[in-house]
């Protein structure tokens, strides 16, 4: 008899967990169009879910999403508010359950608010990057586009002109000789001499 008795006082204990998660849940009453409860109730049958708690899932997503969507500052003090009135409510419904607390569920709006600002921060750190690196590309672009230009300016009398020699400079203390005469000729006098 004792693990019938211990069965049926888990029993309860399990109705009174799940009677504290249900009172966690402030019941919402709304009315949606027919196109709208008709795919929740196709996507909800699709996947074997509650209708109701695809719903309650649909709308906090929802809720995240607009409330991501808000500026900064104003989310800030929404998401302050928000935490404040969920604790209350939470205070509440125990009250009315005879519960001593339950505890507050879903999304903390502060922490979410955290959260928004991070993705903020790295979205505008990543943009700035985006931007560094365009701008460096474009530099480097702009300079080859210049370099080359200015290579396609270079004016035809420039290009047909010879290019300057420079004359030899004497590198050693003998004296440089200016004589015009040719190596070949000093060479072949020589050789009617000897």
């Amino acid at each position: 008899m004792s693990n019938t008795r211990s069965l049926i006082e888990q029993f309860y204990q399990e109705e009174k967990e799940r009677m504290a998660a249900e009172a966690a849940f402030s019941p919402v009453d709304i009315a949606i169009t027919s196109s709208d409860m008709a795919i929740a109730n196709t996507i909800a049958k699709r996947f074997g879910k509650d209708k109701s708690v695809l719903l309650r899932e649909v709308l906090s997503q929802a809720l995240i999403d607009i409330f991501s969507a808000i500026e900064p500052a104003e989310r800030k003090m929404l998401a302050k508010e928000a935490d404040e009135l969920a604790h209350s409510i939470a205070t509440e419904i125990a009250e009315e359950q005879g519960l001593k607390e339950i505890e507050v569920t879903g999304t903390s709006w502060i922490q979410q608010d955290k959260a928004c600002v991070k993705a903020e921060r790295k979205a505008e750190k990543l943009k700035a990057e985006k931007l560094n690196t365009e701008s460096k590309t474009q530099s480097a672009d702009s300079a080859a586009t210049q370099k080359a230009e200015d290579s396609d300016t270079e004016s035809p009398e420039m290009a047909n002109e010879p290019k300057e020699t420079q004359e030899p400079v004497a590198t050693s203390d003998a004296p440089f000789d200016t004589s015009t005469e040719s190596d070949a000729a000093k060479a072949e006098s020589k050789s009617i001499f000897a």
